[in-house]
């Protein structure tokens, strides 16, 4: 029986591994019931021992020798470790024929555990006790011996455990013995003995089953984190000092390798050189803490060919070192989808304009058609409907100009402009238009200059529709102000009329083909406004409110 307390319950092979540090000597008593459990409790005593390459004796039957030598011999103990085990034979050591004599027994312990002493080892002993049935005073014999023993260990600080067989063991006898013991150890258990009333109680295998059980869960997140990482379905590559320390499953796939062509490979040589630059600032921003951000990049495969990806990148501490870990995706399917999805927007808005086209152009035909038809048949004076003519083939030749101009990119002639001087020219040039109208137009542009990569001729033709549409919706005697201003990176341009406003139900679908309140008008010349603009990676917005005006807003990015 044993008296087990729950915070300081161990596993056995836990107590006598070879982890447990000995200090001021350890006594431990052993009540087994379970042969299998007691030889495999014998087996880490003895495996600890050579380990430690401590002195070690084991006195028990000549049996149990002989299944623990076969057992050592088969984890792999060599000949010379296990002839410096000291075995003794139980029977002889203890005499069971003859009553137990506490004095003679510890003289003879003594004798045999002497060599080990001079070695200067560290020394560990295991006794199988066993005692003469039926003799009388075993209670004081034992006791007795036990308590030597207590001092023994004490003095040549050694590791003992005296074992005895759970089903002879009076209950009176375990109780008594246990009051020198530090620890009690079951076939399964090891606990701290309750009973135990001297000081200096042995800390260290208390402080290993912590030590063991900490090392032994990190150990299991360690195993779960790293099947993770290997089992991710996106590319994890962990750097260190550019050199490629690990990659995992996915990473070998997607560059079409093995680990032994990308462990320790230099980052640079998988990275397509465009983008060193950029990855070397935010490498250098991830070992600084900053923020971490994802970036599109291209890898080059083992193949040769590149693969887009998009990479999350933040420190990691690998193998004890601090290394950068990065997780690639690759995007090569959803930069298809999103392409896709562009060329089907595009064929529908192109299916929408050819609808527009086919209305907008077929009314001014049928007019002419039925001019001539009326004129073929004499009921009509051709010259008397030259002017309806006229302007029908006017009207057709107008949606076929500005239909040119939204299908046409912009020019690849990209050069640095300073738009303050363009917006300038162009409000001057508009000026006299402004005037006939009865608008005054009031520009005011800030000396400094705009600079922008953009093309002039484009951009012109963005100010002058947006200022041609703000004179033709202000009445006589209206208002238009212009501003240029720089504002976050950005040349930034206002143009404000105090015109009738756009009615809130219509200002979605401004921008719209041959949509318009212009009585002439197309639909087409702000739908060209926005394209340009967006080539010029800058944006148009516009505020407007029925009865007070419109403004309207461009931004292009200033040139760095």
């Amino acid at each position: 029986m044993a008296i087990n307390s729950f915070r300081h319950n161990i596993p056995p092979e836990t107590a006598l591994s070879k982890n447990t540090k000995i200090r001021n000597g350890t006594h431990i008593l052993y009540v087994s019931a379970e042969f299998e459990k007691y030889i495999d409790n014998a087996l880490s005593f003895l495996t600890a021992g050579i380990e430690l390459n401590q002195g070690i004796l084991f006195i028990d039957s000549n049996k149990v020798r002989s299944i623990v030598v076969a057992k050592l011999q088969i984890q792999g103990v060599t000949k010379s470790q296990l002839e410096s085990i000291l075995f003794v034979d139980n029977e002889d050591f203890y005499e069971p024929s003859r009553p137990l004599n506490p004095d003679r027994m510890f003289r003879k312990f003594s004798e045999t555990i002497g060599p080990l002493l001079k070695t200067g080892k560290p020394i560990r002993h295991w006794g199988k006790v066993i005692w003469l049935d039926g003799q009388v005073n075993l209670l004081e014999k034992l006791t007795k011996y036990e308590g030597c023993a207590q001092q023994f260990i004490k003095k040549v600080n050694s590791f003992g455990i005296c074992a005895f067989d759970g089903m002879k063991l009076p209950a009176t006898v375990q109780m008594e013995i246990m009051k020198f013991n530090q620890y009690i150890m079951s076939d399964n258990e090891f606990v701290v003995s309750s009973f135990y009333d001297k000081e200096n109680l042995h800390p260290s295998i208390r402080k290993e089953m912590i030590y063991e059980t900490a090392i032994s869960s990190l150990r299991i997140a360690q195993s779960h984190y790293a099947r993770i990482i290997e089992e991710m379905p996106d590319a994890v590559f962990i750097t260190s000092r550019g050199n490629i320390a690990y990659t995992n499953k996915s990473a070998l796939k997607l560059m079409k390798a093995n680990t032994e062509n990308l462990q320790h490979k230099v980052v640079w040589d998988i990275i397509d050189p465009a983008y060193h630059e950029e990855i070397k600032q935010k490498a250098a921003n991830v070992l600084n803490k900053d923020r971490f951000s994802t970036c599109e990049v291209k890898l080059i495969a083992m193949t040769g060919k590149k693969v887009d990806v998009e990479v999350l990148s933040f420190p990691f501490v690998f193998e004890d070192k601090e290394t950068i870990i990065h997780i690639a995706r690759n995007i090569k399917e959803r930069k298809e989808n999103h392409e896709l999805m562009i060329r089907n927007e595009k064929l529908e808005i192109a299916g929408q304009l050819a609808a527009s086209i086919a209305h907008e152009i077929r009314n001014p035909l049928t007019a002419i058609k039925g001019f001539m038809k009326l004129a073929e048949q004499g009921s009509l004076n051709i010259k008397d409907v030259y002017p309806i003519l006229d302007a029908e083939i006017n009207r057709i030749e107008t949606i076929s100009s500005e239909l040119l101009l939204l299908g046409k990119p912009v020019s690849t002639e990209i050069k640095v402009m300073d738009l303050s001087k363009l917006l300038y020219d162009i409000c001057t040039f508009m000026q006299s238009q402004a005037n006939m109208e009865n608008v005054m137009l009031h520009f005011e542009i800030m000396d400094k200059p705009l600079f922008c990569r953009c093309n002039g001729d484009q951009v012109k033709q963005v100010f002058m529709n947006i200022i041609k549409n703000a004179i033709e919706a202000v009445p006589h005697g209206g208002k238009i102000m212009v501003y240029a201003k720089e504002a976050d990176g950005h040349a930034l341009f206002e143009i404000i009329d105090n015109g009738v406003g756009i009615p809130e139900d219509i200002q979605d679908r401004l921008g719209e083909p041959f949509y318009t309140t212009k009585e002439k008008g197309t639909g087409l010349g702000l739908m060209v406004c926005y394209n340009i603009i967006e080539q010029h990676n800058g944006h148009i917005r516009f505020y407007s409110a029925k009865g007070v005006g419109t403004t309207f807003t461009v931004s292009i990015p200033l040139d760095s």
